[in-house]
């Protein structure tokens, strides 16, 4: 099982706004229970990526056409695209866009705590 984690850099460090990281960090899962192993495998650039949107998006549907939010979301489509092997994304915040692309590329959002701060440590937040 492949997971997605947004994080700024290859220090791993987790990044807050999923639609916005720099980085999506790839780890690949392999056997199960005490056998299980996770392994860092790549970093995925998103060139989306805006670090001083680290906390949220100032842009609001409800302020936008709908032609505006029809391509708003369309502009999300490059996150499903950059992670589109991985089963999982690990995540602290992600807009209602990037949730719907995650969803329809199949992939399950399962949410990180606030205060897990290295992609390392989230993965106790798989279920």
């Amino acid at each position: 099982m492949k997971i997605a984690i947004p994080v700024y850099d290859d220090s791993l460090r987790i990044f807050t706004n999923t639609g916005h990281t720099p980085f999506f960090a790839i780890f690949e899962q392999v056997g199960s229970g005490m056998f299980k192993k996770i392994d860092f495998v790549e970093l995925r650039h998103n060139p989306r990526g805006n670090v001083e949107a680290s906390e949220g998006c100032s842009h609001n549907d409800s302020d936008m056409s709908e032609e505006e939010q029809i391509a708003h979301k369309l502009e999300h489509n490059i996150l499903g695209e950059i992670i589109k092997d991985c089963q999982v994304v690990l995540v602290k915040k992600a807009c209602k866009n990037t949730a719907k692309v995650f969803n329809e590329y199949g992939i399950k959002i399962c949410k990180i705590e606030t205060n897990c701060l290295n992609a390392k440590d989230s993965f106790v937040y798989i279920k």
